[in-house]
């Protein structure tokens, strides 16, 4: 009983720690950190260390909800309307300072001449000079490199099926 304890107890403390930084930091990072700390705490001989890892894996995996959940722009300071795509919606715009309250499978605004993908789990902010940075973490390598998000041309827009990803490429002109 007092294992289960100590593991339920290391759970919740570790979740609620890791969604602390939930603005700041994408889930693919928040999940990496929980699940590398807890199987290194699992490693313990201590029975008590050994459990609070298992906690703390616990709470690592549970990040994993919110990759499913999708992409997000967490921060807009975009000096021109934002369009984004939304994930069960069509073509919509942010204004200044406005970020979606919900997830975003892209994003584009006049200027930047194509889109930009967000792939599930993966943060993105949009800077007072209109630049796109990732938040700090996994989710850059994982959106350019695993999951062939980012930024994207006429060219790849042209090759979608999803009439949304023309519609929004055509407000980035």
């Amino acid at each position: 009983m007092k294992n289960k304890t100590i593991t339920a107890i290391s759970a919740g403390t570790s979740y609620s720690m890791l969604k602390l930084n939930e603005s700041s930091v994408d889930p693919y990072t928040r999940s990496a950190i929980g699940s590398i700390l807890g199987f290194t705490l699992a490693l313990s001989p201590n029975n008590n260390h050994r459990y609070i890892g298992i906690g703390t894996m616990i709470a690592g995996a549970l990040q994993l909800i919110d990759i499913a959940k999708g992409g997000r722009l967490i921060k807009n300071q975009c000096n021109l309307p934002v369009y984004i795509i939304g994930e069960n919606g069509g073509v919509s715009v942010l204004e200044y300072g406005k970020v979606p309250s919900g997830n975003i499978d892209g994003f584009s605004f006049k200027g930047l001449n194509g889109v930009f993908k967000l792939s599930d789990g993966v943060y993105a902010k949009i800077n007072t000079n209109n630049s796109i940075q990732y938040t700090p973490g996994l989710g850059r390598f994982i959106n350019q490199s695993v999951r062939s998000g980012g930024y994207k041309s006429k060219q790849w827009v042209d090759q979608q099926t999803d009439l949304r990803w023309k519609e929004l490429y055509s407000k980035s002109i």
